[in-house]
């Protein structure tokens, strides 16, 4: 969405409203002449083969490998989180392969992966470069697997489910303080994308990760639990 010299990036809850030439966020996306356009599509910062178990999906081909492929960028920006060299940093900052869409698929067959995985970072910020690569994956009988914390709008959402076989959202806790403090985001868009995720009937696993004296009160554990029931 346009508006003078402004873009709005739609992609996400942030609806970063960006000038010329600036990036969002994310740091993954920019306007480039009045466009948002990716700038990690292709060009991934990491690039794994790694267990099924390892994403983590434990009810998903247990026993499989997954090749795993992430970016730079990531449009949360959780203190704790593992791989803050490649998610906190610009691409220019990284040092990214060229990898395009049907090269991981063919890859993923060479090393005989069950499936392919958009993780590491969250992969919602690479979203066109995720989709291409899910469809050509299908192509060549690969599935495909999205490790998100969840922080996409309904309608790249739903074109999302509708390529790829598993979602796990890192449900990362039940408060908004925790959100907003600890992930500088929102916990409600979070909660949409999970029942939008269970309501298209796409494989989906929750993973919470409890990190002591932030997220791990008896009461708020109890509440995501009878949430998530």
């Amino acid at each position: 969405m346009a508006k003078g010299d402004l873009v709005a990036c739609e992609l996400c809850p942030r609806g970063c409203v960006l000038d010329e030439g600036q990036k969002g966020n994310c740091k993954a996306r920019a306007n480039k002449g009045g466009k948002v356009i990716t700038l990690v599509y292709g060009k991934p910062a990491a690039v794994h083969v790694d267990p099924i178990e390892k994403k983590p999906l434990y009810h998903f081909h247990p026993g499989s490998s997954a090749f795993s492929i992430g970016t730079a960028g990531c449009n949360l920006h959780c203190k704790y989180c593992q791989n803050w060299d490649i998610s906190q940093f610009t691409p220019e900052e990284t040092k990214n392969l060229d990898l395009p869409p049907e090269e991981v698929a063919r890859r993923a067959v060479a090393y005989r992966c069950k499936s392919i995985a958009y993780t590491y970072n969250d992969p919602a910020i690479f979203f066109e470069y995720a989709v291409d690569t899910a469809k050509a994956g299908r192509k060549a009988g690969v599935k495909s697997v999205f490790i998100t914390a969840g922080y996409l709008n309904p309608k790249p959402l739903d074109e999302l489910c509708s390529v790829v076989d598993a979602i796990k959202v890192d449900f990362k806790g039940i408060t908004e303080e925790f959100y907003n403090n600890v992930c500088l985001g929102r916990l409600q868009p979070v909660l949409d994308t999970m029942k939008a995720i269970r309501q298209r009937n796409v494989w989906l696993e929750l993973v919470n990760l409890i990190v002591p004296t932030l997220n791990d009160r008896k009461d708020d554990l109890a509440r995501l639990i009878d949430w998530t029931v």
